[in-house]
């Protein structure tokens, strides 16, 4: 058989092999270039963010944050010959009212009033109704907006002792719950307080308190007296952390006898005996005895605030130099004021 006529198997299978060969190159070609398209499709598509990311600051919240609690300081213990041993405990949690922490705002405005007579208006509405603290809330936006007025000044006058010396809230006082080891002496020293302010707002007779029982303190640390003494306006202001609280006419000193500055009182006393100059000690009762029922002395060597006898020499120069007062007056200084307070002495 001639060999032209024979088939080239071996280049069939040669043919066969490279077919296969380009079929596969294409295939392969085809899933790389599908492959590539995907991978291309999921980088260019947006992503979600991680929420679990540290570098994602967390969103702001829109409520404040929760204060931390405040507690009671508790005091050194102490005791007093005849009686109980008791330790002051600070109260249990309560939704009464409490007083605020140094740095929280203010629990009411004083801002001007847009409309004095309106918010002295509502003043006396809140007081008829008996809600004591909405009105002096009210009356002091009043005097705001009116300073001097003489109307919303007595007003606030007539209402500062029965809402401070009752239990009657304010936001200025703090609500205790007496525990084993108190007593009032202890609870004024705690709380910058006079122990005549704890009885009388408390109705407490003698010096006792049980254990259990709920009192209204004034917290002193937190809310400030001060006296301010006007010579030519021959009167005391009283105020409570810069606010009017009550106004006082007084007696100052003759001849400008009464000195000014910036000074503190430093001793309480009932039924003072007088210590004339060169006399001896005039004793409480005696009709010589000028001083009336109550003395409150500064730190300025006999000088000081003091009650009267003589109720029609107030609002005059008629002193030797002390500020006098009517003793119904003096006996709410005396009851209002711990020692410490400042006293302001003005011409």
């Amino acid at each position: 058989m001639p060999t032209d006529s024979i088939p080239d198997i071996y280049l069939m299978k040669r043919q066969k092999s490279r077919a296969g060969c380009m079929t596969a190159l294409v295939a392969t070609l085809v899933i790389v270039a599908l492959v590539g398209i995907g991978v291309l499709i999921r980088w260019t598509r947006p992503q979600p963010p991680e929420t679990d990311s540290p570098a994602s600051p967390p969103a702001e919240s829109t409520e404040p944050a929760a204060q931390p609690e405040s507690t009671t300081p508790s005091p050194p213990e102490t005791s007093l010959p005849g009686t109980t041993t008791h330790t002051p405990a600070p109260p249990p949690p309560s939704s009464a009212p409490t007083a605020p922490a140094p740095d929280a705002p203010p629990p009411f405005t004083t801002a001007p009033a847009a409309d004095p007579d309106d918010a002295f208006a509502q003043a006396r509405q809140h007081l008829e109704s008996g809600n004591y603290q909405g009105a002096r809330e009210r009356a002091l936006a009043a005097l705001a907006a009116r300073p001097g007025d003489a109307d919303i000044e007595t007003f606030l006058n007539d209402l500062a002792m029965p809402l401070l010396a009752s239990q009657r809230p304010m936001p200025e006082k703090i609500e205790y719950v007496v525990k084993s080891g108190d007593y009032l002496g202890k609870l004024a020293a705690t709380y910058n307080t006079p122990v005549a302010l704890i009885a009388k707002a408390n109705n407490i007779q003698g010096a006792i308190i049980r254990i259990g029982e709920t009192l209204r303190l004034l917290d002193g640390n937190q809310h400030i007296f001060a006296v301010r003494v006007s010579k030519s306006r021959n009167d005391v202001l009283l105020t409570l952390d810069g606010q009017y609280f009550k106004r006082y006419s007084a007696a100052t000193g003759r001849n400008n006898k009464t000195p000014t500055g910036t000074y503190k009182i430093t001793d309480k006393i009932v039924h003072p005996a007088w210590h004339k100059p060169g006399a001896p000690a005039i004793p409480y009762g005696h009709p010589d005895n000028l001083l009336g029922t109550h003395w409150l002395a500064i730190d300025l060597p006999g000088y000081g605030f003091h009650g009267t006898w003589e109720p029609a020499s107030i609002g005059s120069q008629t002193s030797d130099g002390c500020i006098r007062l009517l003793n119904e007056h003096i006996e709410e200084l005396y009851t209002i004021l711990p020692r410490g307070t400042l006293v302001t002495i003005t011409e």
